[in-house]
């Protein structure tokens, strides 16, 4: 069993994009600063549906997080994963939590866990939280079920995770470009 490790280093995030469920609501990004990608069953922010969301995890908060580890700037993505799942495994209102099996997301190794939250406001939810190591940092991807679900919707995390891109943003003309 090989490990896969990542070694972020650049510092500007790459744009993710996929293709969101048929009928659902992609939310703009910028209400929003610390969430990447959020879509959305109902169009909503909030969690009283379906919903797909995206955070990256830049190289200096993860280096701050967890220091490096024995090459510098070099990170295990499974050792993430399985601190994430201890974390989550350590919240009595979590269960049925088991790793999803490994796979790869938009070129880059993932990892995956999921979980049934008991205790949350809106009733049992099903959670799926995919890690992605990658040149920009670390990507989680969580897709959750409905309010009062123990899944997800048939089909929505191979559908979605399949269509994952991630695309660099193109650079502003600088200062010092001629204009004729």
């Amino acid at each position: 069993m090989s490990t896969a490790t990542f070694t972020p280093t650049e510092r500007d995030a790459d744009v993710m994009d996929a293709d969101a469920p048929r009928g659902w609501t992609v939310i703009p990004r910028d209400p929003d600063p610390g969430m990447d990608y959020l879509a959305s069953e109902d169009g909503s922010r909030g969690f009283t549906a379906a919903s797909i969301r995206a955070t990256r995890i830049p190289p200096n908060v993860l280096f701050e997080a967890v220091g490096s580890s024995d090459e510098p700037g070099m990170y295990n993505l499974d050792q993430f994963a399985m601190g994430w799942r201890r974390e989550i495994e350590y919240h009595g209102d979590r269960r049925e939590i088991s790793e999803v099996q490994k796979r790869v997301i938009g070129g880059s190794e993932a990892r995956g866990y999921s979980y049934v939250e008991t205790a949350g406001k809106n009733g049992y939810m099903y959670y799926e939280v995919w890690l992605v190591g990658r040149h920009d940092g670390l990507w989680r991807i969580t897709l959750t079920s409905a309010p009062g679900q123990t899944s997800l919707p048939d089909g929505l995390a191979d559908e979605f995770l399949d269509s994952i891109t991630w695309t660099t943003p193109a650079t502003a003309p600088t200062a010092s470009a001629s204009s004729s």
